[in-house]
């Protein structure tokens, strides 16, 4: 009974918000919501995956898709960027599992991509060089960020990676490394 009434719920959630049937609400958004270690972090996913949802999942050119649209970016301007201090795009791919410890002034590039199962802390800011460049970083699953961590550049940090507090990043680094230090540095020993 209790299935049943799950994908009945998902069925008028995916009726209210257009989704054309590739992901359902309870699997996408709920999981990842339910994770987070506190109040305002589970806003912060909440929002960025109704954002992503809207963005790639709904119906093209739906009524719907537009009042959603403006809901999330409400949404996004009232609590991520002016509550938070916050810059989490929908564009920016964000996988399942990702937690955000202290999501405050968390800055994540649109071109960006983190991995699954990520710890991301405060002041972590994950970007590109500038002038018009949209090479951003590719973090890949299980990565750790510290307290104000910077990622800059089109660098690669492999699987399980940890990057330790206020490390700046401009290169790319193997799976397990662990990354300290201005210009980052892999401290691990094989």
């Amino acid at each position: 009974m209790k299935i049943l009434t799950q994908n009945f719920k998902n069925k008028i959630i995916s009726i209210l918000l257009g989704l054309d049937g590739r992901v359902t609400f309870s699997d996408y958004v709920w999981k990842d919501v339910r994770i987070q270690p506190e109040y305002w972090s589970k806003r912060l996913v909440f929002i960025y995956r109704l954002g992503r949802i809207n963005l790639y999942y709904s119906k093209k050119n739906s009524f719907r898709k537009k009042i959603w649209r403006k809901i999330y970016l409400h949404l996004n301007i009232k609590v991520v960027e002016g509550k938070l201090n916050s810059h989490v795009p929908a564009s920016a791919y964000i996988g399942q599992g990702t937690k955000f410890f202290h999501p405050y002034n968390v800055i994540i590039n649109s071109h960006s991509y983190i991995g699954g199962n990520s710890v991301l802390r405060h002041n972590v800011t994950i970007g590109n060089l500038g002038k018009g460049s949209q090479d951003s970083p590719r973090i890949e699953y299980g990565a750790s960020f510290g307290s104000g961590s910077a990622l800059i550049g089109p660098i690669h940090i492999g699987h399980h990676s940890k990057i330790g507090s206020n490390a700046v990043v401009t290169k790319s680094f193997p799976d397990n490394a662990v990354i300290v230090g201005i210009p980052g540095k892999n401290i691990r020993k094989d």
